[in-house]
Parts: C-alpha cells; sequence; structure tokens
C-alpha cells in the first residue's frame, strides 16, 4: 500500500541535499565548534555556511559586511518564540503598565509564554481572528508606550490564514517606534514568499524541520538595529555561543542540515509554490463542486491563505475518528497542531476562527509538501468520501452528555 503523507504542517520528510550534508559532518567535521584547533575552526566553518544559506534563503544579501550574527541558531521554533518574548520582555526593567500584544490564535509556543508573562505581571492582550481576519483596530486601540513586544504568526498553523504583518507593523511603529514585532514564521516558510524588509519584523522564528530538514534545530532572526540597542537577552545562559545570546555548544550537524534544506527549497521555491497551491485548489474545488460532499464543510479564511493547508469540517464525525480510517489506508493527516493533538484539549486555533466545539472536533488538517501530486490527492479525496459515507452512519460519535 503506497503511503500518502499530507501532514507537512507537523513535520516533513528529510531531503537529500540535508541527509548528505549531515552525513558528511557526522563523519569527518565532529569538533566543538568553540575550539580554537582546526576541527573546531572547520566545525566553525560548517555554522558560518549554514547561517549564510538561511540568510540568503530570506533575501538578506551582503552578509558578510552586514556580519552573521542577526540569525541565532536555537534547539526548535518553540525556543527561538521562547528568546524572541523572554528575552525582549526581560531586556528591560520591569514597570508598571509593561505590555505585550499578540493574536488569539497563536501556536501554543508563543501562548505560553503569554501565559508565563501573565503571571509575572506582564498584561497580555489577544487580538481577535476570527474567521482567520486579525483585527487591526483593536491592535491599535491595544498599543500604548508601555508596548514591549507584538507577536502575531505570518501563517495559521491550522487554518493556513495568513496575516498581514507589514501592516502589522506600520500600526505598531506609529503608535510606539519602540515596541519590537515579532512574527512566527514556520509556517510561512518556503511556503509564502517573504523577506524580513517585506515583512517589517523586527524578529522571525523559523524551524527546519517544517522545511525538509532535521528535527532539533530553530532560528531566530533579529534585526540588526534590535542587536545594537540591546533589545533582546539571553534566556539561556553559559559558554556565550551564539553572539552570547544562545549558550550551548551548537547542534553542528542539524545545523549544516538546516542550511542545506534551505539552499534546497530555495532553488525550487516558485515551482513549489505552485505545485502545492494547483493541488489546495484541486482539493477545495472537489469537495465545493461535487454534491457527493455536501456533508463536508471547509474552514476557508476570510482573507489571504497559505497555498499548503485545508481545513476540513467532517460534519459530526470525529477527526480522531477519521484519523484512524484514512491512517488505516495509508493516508495521513492531522487533526490539527501536531504539539497539541495529543493533548485531548479542543483546538484553540478553530474556536477563536469560530467554530463551536463540536464543529472544531470534527475537524481535520491537510498540509501539503513540495512531494506531493494531484494524483495523491484524488486517491484522498476518494478515501475521504469513503470514510465519510462509512462513518456518518455510525451513531453516537460524540458523548451526548458533551
Amino acid at each position: 500500500m503506497a503511503e500518502i503523507y499530507f501532514d507537512n504542517s507537523a513535520t516533513t520528510p528529510l531531503c537529500q541535499s540535508a541527509r548528505k550534508k549531515m552525513c558528511e559532518v557526522m563523519d569527518s567535521l565532529y569538533g566543538n565548534p568553540s575550539s580554537m584547533h582546526s576541527k573546531g575552526v572547520d566545525a566553525e566553518k560548517v555554522i558560518t555556511r549554514a547561517r549564510g544559506e538561511i540568510l540568503d534563503s530570506l533575501g538578506v544579501k551582503n552578509i558578510s559586511t552586514l556580519g552573521d550574527n542577526r540569525l541565532i541558531f536555537t534547539s526548535s521554533g518553540t525556543e527561538a518564540d521562547n528568546l524572541a518574548l523572554f528575552g525582549t520582555c526581560h531586556a528591560k526593567k520591569f514597570t508598571p503598565g509593561k505590555n505585550i500584544v499578540i493574536s488569539d490564535s497563536e501556536h501554543p509556543a508563543v501562548l505560553e509564554c503569554a501565559k508565563k508573562l501573565e503571571e509575572d505581571g506582564i498584561k497580555v492582550t489577544k487580538i481577535s481572528t476570527k474567521n482567520g481576519v486579525f483585527d487591526y483596530d483593536s491592535l491599535e486601540a491595544a498599543l500604548d508606550k508601555n508596548t514591549v513586544i507584538v507577536s502575531v504568526m505570518l501563517v495559521n498553523n491550522e487554518t493556513g490564514a495568513v496575516n498581514d504583518i507589514k501592516r502589522i507593523s506600520r500600526i505598531v511603529k506609529s503608535k510606539n517606534p519602540e515596541a519590537l514585532v515579532h512574527t512566527d514564521a514556520v509556517q510561512g516558510f518556503m511556503k509564502i514568499k517573504f523577506t524580513p524588509m517585506s515583512l517589517g519584523a523586527d524578529l522571525i522564528t523559523l524551524s527546519s524541520h517544517k522545511i525538509h530538514g532535521p528535527k532539533g534545530v530553530g532560528a531566530l532572526y533579529v534585526d540588526p538595529a534590535v542587536l545594537k540597542a540591546r533589545k533582546l537577552v539571553p534566556i539561556i545562559y553559559g559558554g556565550g555561543q551564539e553572539k552570547g545570546l544562545r549558550s550551548g555548544t551548537e547542534n553542528t550537524v542539524g545545523i549544516a542540515g538546516f542550511g542545506a534544506a534551505a539552499a534546497e527549497c530555495s532553488k525550487s521555491l516558485i515551482a513549489d509554490i505552485k505545485n502545492i497551491s494547483d493541488i489546495q485548489s484541486h482539493i477545495r474545488n472537489t469537495i465545493e463542486t461535487n454534491s457527493d460532499y455536501k456533508s463536508v464543510k471547509l474552514n476557508i479564511p476570510e482573507g489571504v491563505f497559505a497555498p499548503h493547508i485545508v481545513s476540513i469540517n467532517l460534519g459530526g464525525i470525529k477527526s480522531e475518528t477519521m484519523l484512524h480510517f484514512l491512517s488505516a489506508r495509508g493516508i495521513y493527516v492531522s487533526s490539527g497542531s501536531a504539539c497539541s493533538s495529543n493533548s485531548g484539549h479542543i483546538s484553540n486555533t478553530l474556536l477563536s476562527f469560530g467554530l463551536t466545539e463540536r464543529e472544531a472536533d470534527s475537524t481535520i488538517r491537510v498540509s501539503l509538501g513540495r512531494e506531493n501530486t494531484k494524483e495523491e490527492a484524488d486517491i484522498f479525496l476518494n478515501t475521504l468520501l469513503e470514510g465519510v459515507n462509512n462513518l456518518i452512519s455510525t451513531k453516537n460519535n460524540f458523548n451526548t452528555e458533551r
């Protein structure tokens, strides 16, 4: 049975360039990049090259003259988000009224940081994203001179809604030029074209394993002006690696794979975006126009949406039930964020989108990757329909006392 992997927002298969580079580093470039001898210098060069490859994929040129400390390697996108929020809030002494602003549909890596900061006495304002539309008027009302940072994800990991970070940045800087703008771009990186300049963000979170690199590696892009003004402090202390902003011996093998993956994806970015966009359109058009899918509903953001995510409401069939049905047939999708799907909680993102708990618990996420094909989409659509027809008649999919 051929496998169809439609869960690329959870993670992606390792690409050949990353695999080859990682094996090379493991075999012969195993030195500690902080060591002064040649083995250490060689390892440091691996990190420098990878940093350059990732910055180049972000459209950051002239790295030799601008310096390379604007990209801080971390263990994950989650750590990069933590560094962005805690690192900026702790860069200034606590003052009454200190506050941050986030959207109400952020990834847990941001939501949980905000929760902790709130416990520490920092006011947190959450901006509505109902139907996938960010409330810009509420953002403007929430800003004041005590706002430290505004953190809004570029692409929502469950609905695919795209937030206008450039517009958000303009609003923030007009109300408080000292406030920083952070975006978790993990789901947007290599799925939509952007540069730090086009986003207008001071801090940008990236993750390796979402772009066919290895797990266990992330990065935080930091605008040079933020570094110069010392508006970011470390949250991990030790030997002072990563220009003092992220201590701990660097994961040289993982970083090498991250750089190689970014370089490979950059070469085919336009073609890959077109491919996944075409497949997404095919899935959506089939469900919307074929009456056989009348019990199925698409959760489509009202604004701009990314080309790789399709959120599908199953009309009363629990998502977990459908996941098992598809998985048994070699088709892999998700019920939402991989980071929260095992928690047993209803998706906060889908509730913020405007779904009821019942609708949210009946939603699956299809997330496409560069290796997927239209033929796979047809097999998925046929199997989905089979599942709907078989499962819709199953009584008591939900606990009636819920």
